[in-house]
């Protein structure tokens, strides 16, 4: 028996409060280990991963660069790319031709300042963004698609809002009709698997786009 404020409150269950509390701190530790752990692996990439995508280039006939100082440059004004952009680079950068279109592949660094543990410490957090292109037959006026319902004007005769509300490719994937190029990224490094499934995927997003919205 214990006593707590001249009441007796049986051991059993002080023990079980006791268990409880631990169990409870237990696994607040093991999400934020988690949660840590499962960053830093969606950050990493293997050497192999990069061997096998200057690989993929290579067969393809594409060519690739390490890096290209002011690749993103082109890309500015739309998130998550800055709204000003000089001589931001593009990492891991693959130019070619695919399906008969100019392809592009890179990937995206935005690096911001933070504030971290200790006084006057400051560490710079990099979100990745994997960024693919394919030429357009022509131009039209900036289009940024994140859902089919988005599209209006020359792209609202419903045949590329139906592909896109019934290809599972599409589902939650942003879209960016802008300077000749449709372009697509998503949060993450670039990874060999990705590439030619995202370069097929804008490739048939073309495919579904009416002619008439390039006159």
């Amino acid at each position: 028996m214990v006593i707590v404020n001249d009441r007796e409150i049986p051991r059993r269950y002080v023990l079980l409060a006791g268990t409880g509390i631990v169990v409870l701190f237990a696994g607040a530790f093991g999400g934020i280990v988690w949660a840590s752990w499962s960053s830093a692996r969606k950050d990493s990439r293997s050497d192999e991963e990069l061997s096998r995508l200057t690989a993929l280039a290579s067969e393809h006939g594409w060519t690739y660069k390490a890096q290209d100082a002011g690749g993103v440059d082109r890309y500015e004004g739309v998130a998550p790319f800055p709204n000003l952009s000089s001589g931001v680079s593009a990492w891991d950068d693959i130019e070619g031709r695919h399906r008969g279109c100019s392809i592009h592949c890179f990937e995206y660094r935005d690096e911001e300042t933070v504030r971290s543990a200790g006084p006057r410490r400051l560490d710079t957090k990099t979100t990745y963004y994997s960024v693919f292109s394919v030429t357009t037959p022509g131009t039209v006026p900036r289009t940024v698609v994140h859902e089919p319902g988005d599209l209006g004007g020359k792209f609202a005769d419903g045949k590329l809002e139906n592909f896109l509300r019934t290809d599972p490719r599409a589902d939650g994937v942003p879209l960016r009709f802008d300077k000749g190029e449709l372009v697509t990224w998503f949060e993450g490094r670039l990874r060999p698997a990705d590439v030619l499934p995202k370069l097929n995927f804008l490739c048939d997003v073309l495919e579904h786009t009416p002619t008439s919205v390039w006159g």
